[in-house]
């Protein structure tokens, strides 16, 4: 049964507080299923998805650690991870062909890892060699890696691979963008700021979005498993996100018209 005061809390919940309800609940939402789930037809296919959720909670608490220590930056990069981490359980749920390209990729990238061994490695033994050789030669047959661009394709949250874009290029990778993050010119000097601050719309798009992507990963490892088990705090993160949502995008709107 529901804890009332718990249904409480989450209704009058900022941002913060909703992140961290979600952290203390996320894992009650599925554990019990997922100590002996009902694998059915596809095992493989449902284990994907439980360590798929398994990721997106490790990343989901460690990104929530660096937001409340300000470390607003790193956190930024960690929900990148938590993206992709729900646009893979989309995918696992809705595209029959997920596993195939998920083993597909993995072969991809070991092939291409042994090739660069090959070149950094010449004192191989010769049986060692040999068969390093017949690994990256295969079967004649390229493996193909996977392209996440293609999972939102179709999807009902194609802001996803639009936020993934926007935080690799501006934070995760070294581009010229994310450089440019760093040097704070002042009056007489210029300050190289090691943690620099986002700004109020990267704040709420990266806040809301790491919300939305842990609701995606649980909505769909509870469909999957048939969860029904404390459906009352899940609805209530859910209606409360909404709330938080427009609240935040009718905000920025007035911000943006004062200016």
């Amino acid at each position: 049964m529901s804890d009332r005061s718990d249904l409480k809390q989450i209704a009058e919940a900022d941002w913060i507080e909703w992140l961290v309800a979600f952290n203390d609940l996320s894992r009650g939402f599925i554990e019990k299923a997922a100590i002996d789930p009902p694998y059915g037809d596809d095992p493989r296919r449902q284990s994907a998805m439980l360590a798929i959720a398994a990721r997106a909670f490790t990343l989901f608490r460690s990104a929530l650690t660096l937001l409340q220590q300000g470390e607003l930056l790193g956190f930024r990069i960690l929900v990148r991870g938590i993206v992709e981490c729900a646009m893979h359980m989309e995918a696992a749920c809705f595209r029959p062909e997920y596993l195939q390209i998920l083993l597909d990729d993995d072969k991809a990238s070991r092939v291409s890892r042994g090739k660069a061994f090959q070149k950094i490695a010449p004192n191989l033994t010769e049986d060692s060699n040999r068969r390093l050789q017949q690994f990256v030669m295969g079967d004649g047959t390229k493996p193909q890696s996977l392209n996440l661009g293609d999972f939102s394709k179709g999807s009902d949250f194609p802001r996803y691979h639009h936020i993934y874009r926007e935080i690799s290029a501006d934070a995760e990778h070294v581009t010229w963008t994310s450089l440019c993050r760093h040097p704070q010119e002042l009056a007489d000097r210029v300050h190289l700021e090691i943690d620099p601050q986002l700004t109020d719309f990267e704040m709420f798009d990266t806040v809301s979005i790491m919300a939305l992507a842990g609701m995606t990963c649980v909505k769909h490892l509870r469909e999957s498993l048939g969860i029904t088990q404390n459906e009352a705090e899940f609805s209530a993160l859910g209606h409360r996100y909404i709330e938080l949502y427009r609240c935040g995008i009718e905000e920025l709107r007035r911000a943006e018209e004062e200016s």
